[in-house]
């Protein structure tokens, strides 16, 4: 993978227009979790016609079955374990006698490091777990090659509180997806009228649980049939924060209203793209972190699930 981060960089300078690049990661949205994938529910129109009117990589692997690790992959091209990272960045019981349980390394250069060297505007929205966003982190998207970022440390849900580099975070109402999509359109613009090629990553808060929709997203799933998800799942409780048991059927109907959500906001993204003259010269990539989480195993068509090594993973 270090490689192709290398080869990616040849390519990129060695081009008399150097192509725009929009990373997009969504957050536990496993292989299948998509019309053009199968599934029999959930729908997802703007994804589907990105499946169809580009490349779909059916047997591609990301680097670990969970968050931090997958993310510091995307980011450096190294194996993860390099730096010890090898689960959730938050997940200090296991590493109390590190000072930096599961960051990237401030040392190490990333993929924004080298594109800002081709000459790249670069911007994170949205996830980013791996390391504090604050400021004062060693790890803040900033440290790792972002010339600006509005992140959140972990995952987020509707009216999400994000921190605009590194400053103190603030509550922005409406649809998260859509949210720092609208932010990454901005930066588009601004990059456009500086005449700077851009390199954006997207990672969205979404679909991660504990699952929060719009009344209109949740409203195309009120129809699931009863013999659907009728079981008893495990999950965080999204009024308490802590662990609560519901029936499937109804998590997975918010489930799959976020991922509806999400993917109307990727349409507003191709759409801006269309409009500004710029879809011929952008590279969008868009793939999952990691597989489908157990609470949601329901159509999965692999063995096993988030946090598995085995292809549901």
């Amino acid at each position: 993978m270090r490689t192709l981060l290398a080869l990616l960089l040849l390519t990129l300078t060695a081009v008399a227009r150097p192509p725009n690049v929009i990373f997009i990661l969504t957050d536990d949205q496993g292989w299948g979790d998509a019309k053009f994938a199968g599934h029999p529910y959930v729908k997802t129109p703007n994804l589907d016609r990105l499946a169809k009117e580009g490349t779909w990589l059916r047997q591609f692997y990301v680097a670990a079955t969970v968050c931090s690790p997958s993310r510091a992959a995307f980011m450096t091209g190294q194996v993860p374990a390099r730096f010890g990272i090898h689960g959730h960045f938050a997940d200090h019981s296991q590493n109390a006698a590190r000072s930096m349980p599961n960051w990237l390394d401030p040392e190490v250069t990333t993929l924004p490091d080298l594109l800002k060297q081709a000459g790249y505007a670069t911007a994170h929205f949205g996830k980013w777990h791996l390391g504090p966003v604050k400021s004062s982190s060693p790890t803040n998207p900033g440290a790792m090659g972002f010339d600006t970022w509005l992140s959140h440390d972990n995952f987020f849900e509707l009216d999400p509180s994000l921190s605009r580099n590194g400053g103190p975070p603030q509550v922005i109402k409406g649809e998260s997806s859509e949210i720092i999509i609208a932010e990454a359109i901005r930066y588009i613009e601004a990059s456009r009228r500086a005449g700077q090629p851009f390199f954006i990553v997207v990672w969205f808060g979404s679909p991660h649980e504990p699952y929060q929709a719009l009344p209109k997203d949740l409203a195309l799933y009120d129809q699931l049939p009863a013999t659907f998800g009728n079981r008893q799942v495990k999950l965080t409780s999204n009024t308490t924060g802590r662990n609560t048991t519901r029936l499937q059927r109804d998590v997975l109907r918010e489930r799959f209203a976020e991922i509806t959500a999400m993917d109307r906001s990727i349409g507003q993204l191709r759409d801006h793209l269309g409009s500004a003259g710029l879809r011929a010269n952008t590279l969008l990539w868009y793939c999952g972190d990691n597989g489908t989480p157990q609470e949601a195993v329901a159509t999965v068509p692999f063995r096993a699930h988030k946090g598995s090594l085995y292809e549901g993973g």
